[in-house]
This record gives structure tokens, C-alpha cells and sequence, in this order.
């Protein structure tokens, strides 16, 4: 592929992410499905894009993706708000989350018979969690008024509990390795990528307001914040571990958008244009966004077997999703529409299919995981089915259950 044509297949992406979102407004079909379609139609359908072409950048992507979506996610979350829907996103994420991994262990031998318990557990940790870059998609073409907490409640609970669902991978694929347990210092790990994290986070974000209130009126501070996004990202990641960066950046977003919370702690009111700084992350975020979903559209592998397991474990991981949410509506003041919302709504995405490659990483040689890309063939089109529920048959239920209301 010639620079040419690199650069045509990258503005086509972002022009068709734009009309897919216009073409909603009729169809209420989301971008999202149209972004998959068309790298499927590219990829393994028609073969005119070699998918190796893009492999070198898709983590570059996905890691960009997570930083700013992260990011944005935080500075849409005021103090009060967070307070208020910190006990439910713990409540929803954590209980989701083992009620997945339980039931994956529990079935997915018999979903697919090359899966053994360990395996089972190890892919149960893949898939128990939900993509922030997916809802946010989902969010913003999905125009209900008055559910603003739901939506925050799940772009809050991928941040939540994606620094558990690695470490508790890692983990489980160490004792396949070394053939011992120590539950203590898993949940010791666990407990410092999240303090840590989120430290980061906070104290970043305190000391960037400072920095930017000193800079005002110097022009281009979009970009030298989020070059120093970067920065928190990767300290938390070297410090806390991995999962750190996530909350940072959430935190890190947070902590700029509420700075009345630090006016008296600081002596100061800063003044940041919060706004300007969401708008153009949101347009950067955009990009990222279409060329990612284009991404996971040519990367597809189109095996019986796999489609059918991953068709079983979409059904399970909806069925337990509704049943959390149920929970959920039981013990919060939550409306019913909200806790609708939640329940319907639990796209995988990016991290599912980074977790993926963890056997690859931790057992390079194939000693005890003989064949790691077996995963990646299985988290795929559970992705897949996912976004295809949560972004179709979600919102149209919830419309159907709004308009019998």
C-alpha cells in the first residue's frame, strides 16, 4: 500500500464514521456497526486490505483510544456526580464481573471443547468488562434525555475494573505456570494499581491546573495537555502496574474539569477553558474511534466453531448482565429507565482484545497455553456480539418499553 493510498483509506474512515452517524438519524443503526461492516467488507470478506498493514499500529490505536476516551470520560464527571454513583458502579462492575468469569469457568468447555477450566477462568477474566470507547458510541446516538447517570455509571465502570481484570488474569496464568496460588497477594496487587492509579491521577491533575492557569492565553494548550496525559499514563502504568494508567487518566481528566473542588486548597481559582478542551478531545477522540472499529472489522475470522462459541458466551454474558442489573435496580434509587439502560447495555471492545494476548506474553513458549491465539479467535466474535446487541436490539427494546410507559 502506497502513502497514497494509506491516506485515502484514512480519510474514507473518517468520512464514512461521519455519514453512518447522519445516516442514524434514520435507520438507528449506530456508526459502529457500519465501521464493522466496512472492514469486514475490506478485510476477509473481498481481500483488498492485508490486515498485517495495520498490526503495527493497532496497539499505537487502541492505547490512544483508552488515554483519551479515559480522559473525557473523567472531565464529564462532576465531584458530586462521582460521589453519588461511586457505591452503584462498584455494586454493577464487581458483581458483573465475577458473575462472568464464573460462568464462563463453568461453561466454556462445552462451548468449545479445547477449552479446559484453567483456560475457562483465564478467558472469563477477557470478557468481563465493557468498552468505554463502544459506549461512549453508543451514548452519543442514543438520544434519550434524564439517564445521564447511567451512562456515567458505565463509562466510569470499565476504569473500575480493568486494572482487577488483568491483574486477576496475570495471576491465574502465573499458577498455571508455577502451579501455586496466593490469594493475599492478589488481592494486595490489585489494591496498589488501583491507590496508585489513582494518585496519579489526582496529583497530575492538580499540579497540570496549576500549570495551565499560569499558561492562559498562551494558545495550543489542548495539545500540551494531552502530551502530558501521555506522561501520567505511562508513569502509572511503570508505577502502579498495568491498569494503573486508565484510572489515571480518568482521574487525572476529572481533577482538571472540578477545579472549584481545589479552589481553596490551592489559594486560587484556576481558569481553564474545560470546554475547549473537551470539544477538541472529542474531535481527535472521533478518529480514533473509526479507524479502530474499521480495525476490529478486518482482523475477523470467519470459523463455524468460533461463531458459535462466541454466540454462547454473548448469550451468557447478556443473561448475567440483566440478572446484575437486576441486582442493581433492587438496592440503588436508580430510575427504571436507567437501570434499563444498564441492564442492555454491555459492549466488549478494545481491552477484551488486548487481554487476549496475555498468554502470548506471559507464556511465549506455549508450556502450559499451546495455543494463545485460541483467545483471540474466541474474544473476537463475542466483541462482535456484543456491540451488535448493545448497539441494535438495547436501545430498541428500551424505546419499545418507553413508548408501552
Amino acid at each position: 500500500m502506497t502513502p497514497q493510498d494509506l491516506f485515502l483509506f484514512i480519510s474514507i474512515i473518517i468520512l464514512i464514521s461521519y455519514f453512518s452517524s447522519l445516516i442514524y438519524r434514520y435507520t438507528q443503526i449506530p456508526d459502529i456497526i457500519w465501521l464493522l461492516l466496512f472492514g469486514a467488507l475490506l478485510g476477509p470478506i473481498m481481500g483488498i486490505i492485508d490486515v498485517n498493514l495495520f498490526r503495527g499500529a493497532a496497539p499505537l490505536v487502541s492505547t490512544l483510544s483508552i488515554m483519551l476516551i479515559t480522559f473525557e470520560a473523567g472531565m464529564g464527571v462532576e465531584y458530586k456526580t462521582l460521589r453519588d454513583i461511586l457505591p452503584n458502579t462498584l455494586l454493577i462492575s464487581l458483581l458483573t464481573f465475577f458473575l462472568i468469569v464464573t460462568g464462563t469457568t463453568l461453561i466454556g468447555t462445552f462451548l468449545y471443547p479445547g477449552l479446559s477450566l484453567l483456560k475457562s477462568m483465564v478467558l472469563g477474566t477477557m470478557l468481563g468488562g465493557l468498552s468505554t470507547v463502544a459506549v461512549v458510541s453508543i451514548r452519543d446516538q442514543f438520544r434519550l434525555g434524564g439517564m445521564v447517570d447511567a451512562w456515567k455509571i458505565m463509562a466510569l465502570e470499565s476504569t473500575l475494573v480493568d486494572p482487577v481484570r488483568v491483574m486477576i488474569a496475570i495471576s491465574i496464568i502465573k499458577v498455571a505456570l508455577a502451579g501455586t496460588v496466593r490469594p493475599l497477594d492478589l488481592m494486595k496487587d490489585i489494591f496498589f494499581v488501583l491507590l496508585v492509579g489513582s494518585a496519579t491521577g489526582l496529583l497530575s491533575g492538580v499540579l497540570w491546573s496549576v500549570i495551565l492557569h499560569r499558561l492562559r492565553g498562551a494558545g495550543s494548550f489542548y495539545m500540551i495537555t494531552i502530551a502530558f496525559l501521555f506522561q501520567v499514563y505511562f508513569l502509572a502504568e511503570y508505577v502502579a502496574g498495568s491498569g494503573g494508567g486508565t484510572m489515571a487518566c480518568f482521574l487525572f481528566g476529572f481533577t482538571i474539569s472540578n477545579l472549584k473542588m481545589l479552589s481553596g486548597w490551592l489559594g486560587f481559582s484556576p481558569r481553564i477553558d474545560v470546554k475547549q478542551l473537551t470539544d477538541m478531545n472529542r474531535e481527535i477522540s472521533f478518529a480514533l474511534k473509526a479507524y479502530y472499529f474499521v480495525y476490529t472489522g478486518l482482523i475477523v475470522t470467519l470459523s463455524r466453531d468460533f461463531l458459535l462459541a462466541g454466540l454462547g458466551f454473548t448469550v451468557m454474558i447478556l443473561v448475567l448482565r440483566f440478572f446484575s442489573g437486576t441486582v442493581l435496580e433492587r438496592f440503588s434509587d436508580l430510575e427504571p429507565m436507567e437501570t434499563g439502560i444498564i441492564k442492555l447495555t454491555y459492549p466488549l471492545g478494545t481491552s477484551a482484545l488486548v487481554f487476549a494476548q496475555l498468554p502470548l506474553l506471559y507464556d511465549a513458549e506455549g508450556i502450559v497455553f499451546t495455543d494463545p491465539h485460541l483467545f483471540t479467535n474466541l474474544v473476537f466474535p463475542t466483541v462482535l456480539g456484543t456491540i451488535l446487541f448493545s448497539a441494535l436490539a438495547g436501545p430498541f427494546l428500551i424505546r419499545r418499553k418507553m413508548r408501552a410507559m
